[in-house]
């Protein structure tokens, strides 16, 4: 996707934060795509899903994740054998290429999010407001509450709904 796609134009220059689940998606995807069907934390996805991340995320910059998304996706990448090993070495290379606002955990369980979302949503939240960035994410819990604080929040679901339009007119 270039910047005029999911994106309306002006929300792109403050960059992205993504959620775990689409962040789990990208390590299992660039490990390999054929795993994302089969393994127990992506079947939810396709490897067309992956593509149309890959192509959202695409010279969008900076991309941010919070320590507590880290953690997260670390343990949610559990493959199993080689492919364990290549989600490490994947979410490294992510890691030290995302911008990552530290969200103490003391400052998360002060935020507005935490006892609706928890600790992670609300760090995202925290982050989202200060940085001005968009988040992207498919948690709908998550998406309308940062809707409803004005964050320029896009949800996964509807960019695979737009996505799907184009493919079954082209």
């Amino acid at each position: 996707m270039n910047r005029s796609g999911p994106w309306p134009e002006g929300q792109t220059g403050n960059g992205v934060l993504i959620d775990t689940n689409l962040l789990v998606l990208l390590v299992v995807g660039l490990v390999n795509p054929r795993r994302i069907e089969a393994f127990k934390r992506t079947r939810q996805y396709t490897a067309a899903d992956f593509r149309l991340l890959n192509a959202a995320l695409d010279g969008f910059r900076p991309l941010y994740a919070t320590p507590q998304i880290a953690a997260e996706v670390s343990n949610l990448t559990d493959l199993g054998g080689i492919e364990r090993v290549a989600a490490r070495n994947v979410l490294k290379t992510i890691v030290n290429e995302w911008t990552e606002p530290v969200v103490t955990s003391v400052a998360a369980v002060q935020g507005r999010f935490y006892e609706r979302l928890g600790l992670t949503d609300s760090a995202i939240q925290i982050v989202s407001s200060e940085k001005k960035c968009s988040v992207l994410t498919d948690d709908l819990d998550l998406y309308l509450a940062l809707s409803r604080l004005g964050v320029p929040v896009y949800n996964f679901n509807h960019l695979r709904e737009r996505a799907w339009r184009i493919t079954s007119r082209g």
